[in-house]
């Protein structure tokens, strides 16, 4: 796939969001380095035809490509994905454990910019105290801009999506876009290391950011509106729940607010309900 220039300067969040999906195919999938049996991120930054380049090895594909026919990556850039991935693991260890899997890809584009560059993370979880199954994915596709008189802007596209299965019988996902730009200093002899150095200091304040809103809103919320819609009736048997909050007329101990001759409507809650009553007998009255 090739670089979507439209795509790279558009801010429009459905831009943002193509984007990631065109390069990011979440949930992430993995594949194993034969060459030093680690485990590597597949995405479209690394995909050649059906085989996927590991960023440990020089140039090694997997599976491997028919005659060897492997394309051609520039010193650069494996150089730059070399210590890319060297921070991004230890990283990946710090704040998500060491069985979460991280990755780095780089790709030079045509115009405006000097490098495109992939950061990615997967982290499973299964069996936990807390959580049958549950799955985290996140992407940074970061755009790299010339340096200009000893500085570089920055923009990164950041999407995180969370999958959790608490029971294996309900799934709760989220998913989070946003867009940062910045522009920081640049050393001319050691651009790369700067370039990590920048770019490192965006993403983890990024997905600080995005954790704490998952924490703290999306997920909430969630769990709210989900205990609005499903309640146990007062009164009622254990376990037994009913939409929208508002227990059947059966087991309400409340006095019913629908006008008279007006009949209940089964799973729609009561002011809703009273509503479309007393439209149903105002019609009736007239006839």
């Amino acid at each position: 796939v090739g670089i979507n220039e439209d795509a790279l300067t558009s801010s429009k969040p459905e831009a943002i969001q193509e984007l990631m999906q065109t390069y990011l195919d979440f949930p992430l999938k993995s594949a194993e380095d034969p060459k030093n049996n680690k485990q590597f991120l597949l995405c479209e930054f690394n995909r050649h035809l059906e085989s996927y380049r590991s960023p440990f090895s020089s140039n090694t594909y997997v599976p491997s490509l028919a005659g060897g026919d492997n394309p051609r990556i520039s010193d650069y850039i494996l150089t730059f994905e070399a210590h890319a991935n060297e921070v991004w693991e230890r990283y990946t260890q710090l704040y998500y454990g060491k069985d979460a899997i991280g990755s780095v890809y780089a790709k030079p584009i045509a115009t405006g910019s000097s490098l495109m560059v992939c950061f990615l993370v997967k982290k499973d979880v299964e069996d936990d105290s807390r959580l049958a199954k549950g799955q985290w994915n996140s992407g940074h596709i970061v755009q790299i801009g010339k340096i200009i008189k000893g500085s570089a802007k920055y923009k990164i596209r950041s999407m995180i999506t969370v999958t959790m299965d608490p029971s294996n019988e309900t799934c709760i996902s989220a998913q989070i876009t946003r867009e940062t730009e910045e522009t920081h200093d640049v050393s001319e002899e050691e651009n790369q290391a700067s370039h990590l150095t920048n770019v490192g200091k965006m993403i983890e304040s990024i997905e600080i950011d995005l954790r704490s809103n998952l924490g703290s809103v999306n997920i909430p919320k969630t769990k709210q509106v989900v205990c609005d819609m499903r309640q146990v009736a007062p009164g009622g048997p254990t376990g037994v729940p009913t939409l929208f909050g508002r227990p059947s007329s059966t087991t309400s101990k409340k006095k019913s607010f629908l006008p008279p001759g007006a009949m209940r409507i089964p799973g729609m809650g009561g002011a809703h309900a009273a509503a479309l009553n007393a439209a149903v007998l105002k019609r009736a009255s007239k006839k």
